[in-house]
């Protein structure tokens, strides 16, 4: 009886995640075929920012929350009607904002979308008042945090497509919300426990110790620095900007050292590793160009092909290598090609920052081309 309850649960496991990373994976497809067919920005960017990871992020904020406080889900219900709602909501914003002005289809969307983050904010919240687990589960507070950030870069979004105060300035303070607040933040209390997991190397006992501070610190600077855009200060916005790249930088570096100790180095590590270093680097990069005068949002759209591409998009690719499979009951297979995929993935971000033109974007769209079709691939064998 136990091995038979033991298999459903198993299935139900695998299909869920088959049926996740199979969402990612169009979204990411899709959002490669319009950069390729030169769709607008707006098309272009949102399948990847709100699509591809914004549903990487609920599904796995979730299911890392699920592990850190030993709280298993009872059921895969919740969270999947979580991200159907998301789905809902992108097609709405993609859809009420496919034109000149902002029409009532991106008002439904956005909507739809902080219902999601409410909904995720208060899951999340419960099962880190019921965990029995150590301090460990203080990343879990990243995943809190960052959900608000995005709320508030639903609602600059929306302010700006309504016309409520200056365009400009609002849709720079969102981008910075959404980026260096939501996605970022995932990230960073992520790796933690992640990287190490992937290296065979122990967590770090100072970069657990630091998350309280740095994360006060992150998200203490980047309200300053969102407040500073709408203000109009940008050299102010630069400043605040920095104090997020010295909170990430208090984590990352101890991680880093506690890596290098670690006795697995395949590609999928590597691929976290290069991500990680590459949105510290561009958070550095964003704060710079702001501060020597340089627009907030033409700083921004120079750094978005490697951002997207060479930082969140490898980062997220390599972890869904990784971990999908374990999630459908298989190990990890060896993966030849890997190496060759990440090579083509950073040098095309190098070649986006060094030499903007066709040139950078191919290569990053081979890379991570490479890299879905491994996950494809990897989706495509039997379930236990």
């Amino acid at each position: 009886m136990t091995l038979a309850l033991t298999d459903v649960s198993l299935r139900r496991r695998a299909r869920w995640h088959t049926l996740a990373a199979g969402v990612i994976a169009a979204w990411m497809l899709t959002g490669l075929g319009l950069m390729v067919s030169g769709a607008s920005w707006w098309a272009v960017v949102h399948p990847f920012t709100l699509g591809a990871l914004s549903t990487a992020v609920i599904v796995y904020s979730t299911h890392f929350t699920e592990a850190l406080t030993r709280t298993p889900a009872d059921s895969f219900g919740p969270v999947a009607t979580r991200v159907g709602i998301l789905q809902v909501a992108i097609l709405l914003l993609l859809f009420g904002e496919a034109g000149p002005g902002w029409f009532w289809p991106a008002d439904v969307g956005a909507g739809l979308t902080l219902v999601v983050l409410a909904w995720h904010g208060l899951a999340l919240g419960r099962r880190l008042r019921r965990s029995l687990a150590g301090s460990v589960v203080v990343t879990v507070h990243f995943y809190l945090v960052a959900a608000g950030f995005l709320a508030v870069a639903v609602l600059l979004a929306w302010l700006a497509g309504r016309g409520i105060g200056d365009y400009d300035l609002l849709i720079a303070a969102h981008s910075r919300a959404t980026v260096w607040g939501w996605t970022w933040l995932t990230v960073l209390g992520t790796i933690i426990t992640l990287l190490p997991t992937l290296t065979g190397a122990r967590i770090s006992p100072l970069a657990r110790a630091r998350c309280p501070r740095a994360l006060t610190v992150h998200a203490g600077g980047l309200l300053a620095a969102v407040a500073a855009l709408l203000l109009d200060a940008p050299h102010l916005a630069a400043v605040f900007l920095l104090v997020t790249v010295v909170a990430a930088g208090m984590l990352v570096q101890p991680v880093w050292s506690q890596v290098l100790a670690g006795t697995r180095w395949r590609a999928a590590g590597l691929g976290v590793m290069a991500g990680v270093w590459w949105m510290l680097a561009l958070a550095a990069t964003d704060a710079v160009l702001i501060a020597r005068g340089t627009d907030p949002r033409v700083a921004l759209r120079l750094l978005v092909p490697a951002l997207l591409g060479a930082g969140l998009l490898q980062l997220v690719t390599s972890v869904l290598l990784h971990l999908v499979p374990i999630l459908r009951g298989h190990r990890p297979g060896a993966d030849p090609t890997g190496p060759a995929r990440l090579s083509l993935i950073n040098l095309g971000g190098l070649a986006t920052l060094l030499a903007p033109g066709p040139t950078g974007l191919i290569l990053l769209a081979l890379g991570l081309g490479g890299q879905l079709f491994a996950l494809i691939g990897s989706l495509r064998k039997d379930t236990p």
